[in-house]
């Protein structure tokens, strides 16, 4: 059941504008695709196409999440983190089959989102203009998405994201595609520590994570535990994403869009 002091939205009918644009946009996207417990999903959302229903989003949000939400300085960085947050629920209520105002997402002591009273795992990654969704029935799963035009921040503490296995072969490249494979180590990196439920306890360049190979998760107290294997995602030229799960996992990844859907409501 929804926490005691949880604002029912099915009572508001902008909430459920959202949701009905929402439901149609993922039958157009993901279709089936949710029905597979072997797979791990990853749902992409660009943030400007969800943007005209971002007050029916507000609707959807915990008051642990407008308290988050309110911390942000800037107006801009609070609209996107209440967009992420209510996609995020529409999601788990989709994989769940169940109305979004029943789903209590939960944050545990290192800020990874749990269902609450399921074993659905999740996770949640957003940044400028895009958010990304990992949802799993089976087990583990952790997921980060960047802007690809951050890869040329990422000269300055390159240090900090390899790891000794990883250097060589990195440096070697020419300095454009070094930015890049460095952006990309970071959102694989990013992923695994998702997964591995430890946020950043965990120095990137203190472990590997190579496309397509077992890793070995990292744990808060520096030893490694539990295989996984962790990929990148194709998620266009505007962004890097990565996901990482338990080793036989498959990945299905795909964009959400209310295009072609319906118009935005006006009230």
């Amino acid at each position: 059941m929804p926490p005691a002091d949880y604002t029912e939205p099915g009572q508001q009918p902008r909430a459920r504008a959202l949701q009905a644009v929402f439901d149609r946009a993922w039958s157009i996207s993901v279709g089936d695709a949710t029905g597979d417990v072997g797979m791990a999903l990853a749902v992409f959302f660009e943030m400007g196409a969800w943007h005209p229903w971002l007050d029916q989003a507000s609707h959807w949000l915990s008051p642990a999440e407008r308290q988050r939400v309110g911390k942000k300085l800037r107006p801009r960085d609070r609209d996107e983190l209440v967009l992420a947050y209510a996609l995020h629920r529409l999601s788990v209520a989709k994989i769940l089959e169940c109305d979004p105002s029943l789903i209590v997402l939960e944050r545990d002591g290192f800020g990874r989102p749990l269902v609450a009273g399921n074993e659905l795992q999740t996770s949640l990654s957003h940044t400028t203009g895009a958010v990304a969704v990992a949802l799993s029935r089976h087990g583990f799963v952790g997921i980060d998405i960047e802007p690809a035009a951050r890869a040329g921040e990422l000269a300055e503490i390159a240090s900090t994201v390899m790891h000794a296995s990883e250097v060589g072969s990195i440096e070697s490249l020419p300095y454009t595609a070094r930015a890049q494979e460095l952006l990309a180590l970071w959102v694989r990196k990013e992923a695994v520590l998702k997964a591995a439920g430890i946020g950043l306890l965990r120095e990137m360049h203190s472990f590997s994570a190579p496309v397509g190979e077992l890793v070995a998760l990292p744990s808060a107290d520096g030893t490694d535990a539990v295989a996984a294997t962790v990929h990148m995602l194709e998620a266009g030229l505007e962004w890097r994403a990565a996901i990482a799960a338990w080793p036989e996992a498959r990945f299905h990844a795909v964009w959400v869009s209310p295009a072609h859907t319906m118009a935005a409501p006006k009230y």
